[in-house]
């Protein structure tokens, strides 16, 4: 079975390992803290004299602490289930509707594919980044630094909307990626048979398409995981932060945003500019959660297209006689195997 391959794949369960450990244990210290992140002291030097934060991770280890004096570490931790949350979330609502809407453009709109896969194209032309940014900037960011009294959108609206305009920006192109796989499936020599036996739509997709297409579903939703936290992680250095953003004072007396569920794209935006500071450590420290993150799907993503590619399983239902997805020397080899 492809899940035991996947389980006995280093690749694979690697990368499972720490996406799951991260985000199990973001939750194991909501439950128990309510991602209550608190602030830290102040420090003595060598001389005895205070010290100021953000503390180096030598001088509060394991991370070090922000310019609020929270706890880097604990912030990563907290941010960790909302950001892999919401990737995972976009990138299902991204893959889920468009294999419908693949199906659909298939069988009941083909005559208008060639239309509308013009459109993706130079649709894709433009930036997904650019093209998210100008879509969110007034709700994610100057309607609230502009008008904060006027402001009537909530948490909630503003992440509604974030995700609602990732999941629409993408969903066109994925659409038409299978739609593209629908089509190369029914030019099959298998898929003649079954028309001249007269078999229904249904009938092909759930006996002749499906097991050809949900291998194809596992792996674009892996790569559209690791294309959501890659973008994310690009509107977080423009400003745009998942849920909005509150102002604060910080030790400096400076009024700083900072991301209302500290998921890291705002941590990685908040902290950006630490990069021409005595303090650039902390800017680094959002980029490589997010590089092993990414680095973690790309190797369950490497994993299962091994593991898919050394299964060659017959898909359920195939042995079938009535199944017209074998061809005659398939038959009669599987015929051969369960003789023997």
């Amino acid at each position: 079975m492809i899940i035991k391959r996947l389980i006995r794949n280093p690749q694979f369960l690697t990368g499972f390992i720490f996406l799951f450990g991260l985000f199990t244990a973001s939750l194991v210290y909501y439950w128990f803290s309510g991602d209550q992140v608190p602030r830290t002291g102040l420090l003595k030097g060598e001389d005895g004299e205070y010290l100021r934060p953000p503390y180096s991770p030598l001088e509060f280890p394991p991370l070090g602490t922000d310019n609020f004096g929270h706890d880097v570490f604990l912030l990563m931790l907290t941010g960790a289930k909302y950001t892999i949350g919401a990737a995972l979330l976009i990138a299902f609502l991204r893959v889920v509707p468009s294999v419908l809407i693949g199906l659909a453009i298939h069988f009941y709109f083909y005559k208008m594919k060639k239309l509308f896969a013009s459109i993706v194209d130079a649709f894709n032309y433009f930036p997904t980044t650019l093209l998210a940014f100008l879509l969110m900037q007034w709700v994610m960011m100057y309607g609230p630094l502009m008008n904060p009294e006027t402001f009537d959108y909530s948490f909630s609206d503003k992440l509604f909307i974030y995700i609602t305009i990732l999941v629409g920006i993408s969903m066109p192109s994925v659409s038409l990626l299978f739609s593209n796989e629908i089509e190369t499936i029914m030019k099959k020599q298998f898929i003649e048979s079954a028309k001249v036996l007269g078999a229904l739509k249904r009938h092909f997709i759930l006996l002749h398409i499906r097991p050809y297409l949900v291998p194809q579903i596992y792996i674009v939703f892996l790569r559209e995981f690791i294309s959501v936290m890659i973008l994310i992680s690009h509107l977080g250095v423009l400003g745009i932060f998942m849920g909005g953003f509150e102002i604060e004072t910080d030790v400096f007396d400076n009024n700083k945003m900072l991301s209302l569920s500290h998921e890291w794209s705002g941590s990685l935006g908040a902290w950006w500019e630490f990069l021409w500071t005595t303090y650039p450590w902390i800017a680094f420290i959002p980029v490589l959660f997010f590089t092993l993150t990414v680095l973690a799907a790309k190797m369950m993503l490497l994993g299962l297209t091994k593991a898919l590619e050394e299964a060659e399983e017959i898909p359920a239902g195939n042995e079938k006689y009535g199944n017209h997805s074998l061809n005659t020397k398939e038959k009669f080899e599987l015929v051969n195997e369960k003789v023997k």
